[in-house]
């Protein structure tokens, strides 16, 4: 074996394509857990048809989610199953404090990206300025990533900071309460540039054009359940075409425990979960294994039991949002309804870091979370009606300077299965930052006919969207135990790059994934083979 990549989701998947350009022989190691076969087979069957047409059994398997209307955020199921959260394996455990929505490792075919809000923006300048790699050096990365995503969403304001690295970008609709609010905002637009916002069309790898493995959208509504025409963008049609190519080599149930460099190869320590524990071989490695799983790697491989690593994040936080103007919602007239619009935002109190929103349009999960008295009747929809047609929610995300933390250890255990024990810090000063942040946007997004609710604020457990990682911080100088250099190598290796989110040296506000895959796409591309 001569180039190995673990793991399938964003950054995996980027950085083998970029080591398959080189020319290089990639095996690409995952556990690779899928969807199980009920529900497969009935994604198969619902995918051509519209959401009328889906026989009632089978869209209420697919549409089940146990977290919706508790007193937490709810969790994406990925059509109605946990599998994509790694809670408990035989070979992986991992213990957490927190009852509620707590992040997990996945260990999916195609990792989260089998449940993103599809949501990508460049970071700016000024929300990278810990990293040892100037924006400039990565925006040819940022290109390459953009051309080869099916990114939608052109207009507004927002590439004044984040350009689009493309030429063309696909039109998704963005649903009556998403059109409304973006006219509002284009008429607003003089006085929201005066107070540091900026907006547009949310920028969403979406399909709007189909080909052998996926659907262009329809518009169907049911983002929130699953895409089954495979329209929201995952990693699996990508991964499908390469191996197709025979440009890399895909193994599945595979799981890697630890890597150890000698002076002219990686050994790597696996549970193959069909013959065993045994020991592999291979010039170099990348890991992009979900900041969880990588970390917890990198400390088994360095033998570092029950010493805490922090993770940073991106504190989320939800806004409702009344609009001076009523629109039909996705429920309605059905629509995509992920994102609508995005809105990035100074606050000059806090920071110099871009506030992320995101505006999603009132659906069927937000509408049965909300625990509204009278939902469940016919009148209680028509009375509610007037008030859900002016409602959105904002989806909010600051820089991790701004955000709670997490804590991990990698727990000894005698039977050589390590447990990840996660703690989720809460800082009280992130929380009012992010109280603040909601008032001054509260102010500034008034002019456009939104009127933000911050006494209504909540929030989201630390890391639970999946949007943490420096837990293994990229440096020009690395010099403490868990730094790594701009090629993500930890430990002073020189064959061992970690290249997902683990070393993104703090996590902005704005997306994550397209910041991740680009480095990861970098990194495989400078990383020196011998």
């Amino acid at each position: 074996m001569d180039i190995a990549v673990i793991g399938s989701g964003l950054a995996g998947v980027f950085a083998a394509r970029a080591l398959a350009a080189r020319g290089l022989k990639v095996t690409m190691l995952d556990v690779g857990e899928t969807l199980d076969a009920r529900r497969h087979a009935i994604v198969a069957r619902l995918r051509e048809l519209e959401p009328e047409a889906w026989p009632p059994a089978d869209r209420d398997l697919i549409a089940a989610n146990a977290t919706v209307g508790g007193d937490e955020l709810p969790k994406k199921m990925h059509f109605g199953s946990d599998y994509i959260y790694a809670a408990h394996r035989p070979f992986a455990e991992v213990t957490t404090k927190t009852a509620g929505r707590a992040p997990f490792p996945t260990f999916a075919r195609g990792g989260f990206s089998n449940i993103w809000g599809a949501a990508v923006l460049p970071p700016d300048a000024c929300d990278m300025a810990d990293w040892p790699v100037l924006r400039s050096a990565m925006e040819p990365y940022f290109r390459k990533v953009a051309e080869a995503l099916p990114l939608c969403g052109e207009g507004g304001s927002l590439s004044r900071s984040f350009p689009a690295y493309r030429s063309a970008l696909g039109q998704l609709d963005p649903g009556p309460q998403g059109a409304a609010l973006l006219d509002d905002l284009h008429r607003a637009e003089s006085r929201l540039t005066a107070a540091q916002v900026l907006y547009g069309p949310a920028r969403l790898a979406v399909h709007t054009a189909g080909d052998e493995f996926v659907l262009p959208c329809n518009g169907c509504g049911q983002c929130f359940t699953g895409c089954v025409r495979g329209s929201i963008f995952s990693t699996i049609p990508m991964l499908e075409r390469m191996i197709h190519r025979q440009e890399i080599d895909y193994r599945s149930g595979i799981f890697v425990k630890s890597i150890k460099e000698d002076a002219d190869k990686v050994r790597l320590e696996i549970v193959d979960l069909a013959d065993g524990v045994r020991e592999l071989s291979c010039k170099a490695v990348f890991i992009a294994a979900g900041p969880l799983n990588t970390t917890a790697m990198l400390l088994r491989s360095a033998n570092y039991f029950d010493r805490p690593v922090i993770l940073k994040e991106s504190q989320k936080f939800l806004v409702p949002a009344l609009r001076s103007r009523a629109a039909a919602t996705a429920i309605e007239k059905p629509s995509v309804t992920l994102a609508a619009a995005f809105i990035e935002a100074k606050v000059p109190d806090l920071s110099d870091h871009w506030v992320h929103v995101q505006m999603i349009p009132m659906n069927e999960m937000i509408v049965n979370g909300s625990r509204l008295p009278g939902l469940g009747s016919a009148w209680g929809r028509r009375l509610w009606g007037p008030i859900l047609r002016r409602t959105m929610i904002a989806w909010c995300g600051m820089h991790s300077d701004h955000s709670c933390s997490l804590e991990l250890r990698l727990l000894p255990a005698p039977n050589d299965v390590h447990t990840i024990s996660i703690v989720l810090n809460v800082s009280q000063q992130a929380r009012r930052d992010a109280r603040a942040a909601a008032r001054r946007l509260a102010r500034t997004l008034r002019p456009a006919g939104i009127h933000l609710q911050p006494r209504m604020i909540r929030f989201s457990n630390p890391g639970s969207g999946t949007h943490c990682g420096s837990s293994f911080p990229m440096r020009a100088r690395p010099s403490g135990p868990f730094d790594t250099d701009a090629l993500g190598r930890p430990f002073g290796w020189r064959r061992v790059h970690a290249v997902d989110a683990s070393v993104l040296p703090s996590i902005s506000g704005t997306t994550l994934a397209f910041a991740v895959m680009a480095n990861a796409a970098r990194i495989a591309e400078q990383a020196p083979i011998e």
